[in-house]
């Protein structure tokens, strides 16, 4: 149907999506390495229309939740706990048992928020997200890594980070970024990328490395800004994936998390 004929049937605003797009999008996120251990996480928070979180699960994405209300949303979209990742900032000890019980794994962001979550899942399973020391995105607001940010376990503080996951007695199972969102250069991410596996050797036995995203989409695409360069980043990207897993031994799982990259192209609002 026309803009005109959907608004005349359904009125308006009304929220409009293309199905066929949303599939394209999870499927070049989920192949942007061809590894079996690599998967693509997908953002609830950038969309939780439970009929499109159904399509994301049929593409065969994982998804992370950051509220109780989307891991309910998750669940009711059929995903199971393992496929279920919780990813939060500054939430309560209540929350994070919640989570713990209800996710495949909980990471969390700075000390305080491990040393909450090992007062109440003691003997528990958790990740780490870590700060690179570098940003990237497209305004100084959303770029989540780097000096000015408070997001993530900078390397000064791993000793302490260390003593709170043996006081508690947790399982350190993984690693996480987020260099920040919507970059559309492929090489700050591929640097943090390198500097997270660099890193994650200094963490023998975690089986997940979780490489975030913020994966941008040409907002001035009329103007003639290019798309980001998706073959030219798979290519690099699987190369030191398949590198740094013959060279470390590593059998565990490889995630990104591509935020809006996966929604925003497949919806209009039509007014």
């Amino acid at each position: 149907s026309s803009p005109a004929g959907l608004t005349a049937n359904f009125g308006s605003p009304l929220y409009v999506y293309n199905e066929s797009i949303l599939r394209q999008r999870c499927r070049e996120m989920k192949t942007l390495v061809y590894l079996p251990c690599f998967t693509a996480c997908y953002s609830t928070k950038a969309n939780g229309n439970p009929h499109r979180l159904r399509i994301v699960r049929e593409e065969g994405l994982i998804a992370d939740a950051m509220s109780p209300g989307e891991i309910a949303l998750l669940k009711a979209a059929g995903f199971p706990k393992e496929s279920i990742c919780y990813v939060c900032n500054n939430v309560s000890a209540e929350e994070l048992k919640h989570a713990a019980a209800e996710c495949n794994h909980v990471s969390v962001d700075s000390l305080s928020q491990l040393e909450t979550f090992g007062s109440v899942v003691q003997g528990g399973k958790v990740m780490v997200r870590v700060n690179p020391g570098l940003g990237a995105g497209h305004h100084d607001k959303v770029i989540t890594a780097g000096k000015k940010t408070k997001f993530g376990v900078s390397p000064r503080d791993f000793t302490a980070m260390r003593s709170i996951l043996d006081r508690y007695e947790l399982e350190l199972v993984g690693l996480n970024q987020h260099v920040g969102s919507l970059f559309m250069d492929a090489g700050a991410f591929l640097e943090a990328a390198k500097w997270l596996l660099d890193t994650a050797k200094d963490f023998p036995g975690i089986k997940i490395v979780d490489f975030g995203g913020g994966f941008g989409i040409p907002y001035k695409k009329y103007d003639g800004e290019e798309r980001l360069p998706l073959d030219e980043l798979s290519e690099r990207f699987t190369a030191l994936l398949q590198s740094w897993t013959a060279e470390a031994g590593f059998d565990g799982q490889f995630i990104i998390e591509p935020g809006r990259y996966i929604s925003a192209e497949c919806s209009i609002l039509l007014g």
